[in-house]
């Protein structure tokens, strides 16, 4: 299991070299490399009207950690990053949407598939411009092995495609801050 580095307080005035790696270059590294990524959508996904659809994301343009192993995987659950290290992850993101004159389109963040409290944000249907509900940046708390999603919704009384690609696309971004 993947854990994040800890400082510690040398009994004497001269550490090991095992001390000095463990306690002094190990945080360092993590602090100057903590787990992040940048996801994009490249291929429209199709959200069902009244229904919570988590948004699929399949390409990365960092995918990153000490370890470099990365918690997102664009085939297995492309819509999941999943925590390696515990500890509080900034979250932000934004949901296009294809032009459509009916109902409301929102957005929200969901942790192991729960909506995270006071997450949500909402965007006007637009007929002839596409619309893109920008997600509300949060901090969220993840034990390792949980996973964090942007879900989609909308209720244009029908089958609405999201936008991949471009500046009004799909995407999401998340960076671990503090244990």
């Amino acid at each position: 299991m993947a854990v994040v580095p800890a400082s510690h307080t040398f009994a004497t005035t001269a550490a090991t070299s095992s001390e000095a790696n463990s306690f002094i270059r190990d945080p360092i590294t993590f602090a100057l490399n903590p787990p992040r990524a940048e996801l994009r959508q490249i291929v429209a996904q199709t959200v069902t009207s009244s229904a919570a659809t988590p948004v699929t994301f399949t390409a990365e343009d960092i995918d990153a950690d000490v370890d470099g192993v990365g918690g997102h995987d664009n085939v297995t659950n492309p819509s999941r990053y999943t925590a390696r290290y515990a500890g509080w992850y900034q979250v932000s993101g934004a949901i296009g949407y294809a032009a459509n004159a009916t109902g409301r389109r929102l957005t929200w963040w969901a942790v192991n598939g729960t909506a995270v409290n006071s997450s949500q944000t909402a965007g006007p249907a637009t007929a002839s411009l596409d619309c893109q509900v920008t997600a509300r940046t949060k901090q969220i708390f993840l034990n390792v092995g949980d996973y964090v999603e942007l879900v989609a919704w909308q209720e244009s009384g029908g089958p609405l495609a999201t936008l991949a690609g471009g500046s009004t696309g799909c995407g999401m971004s998340i960076r671990w801050v503090s244990n």
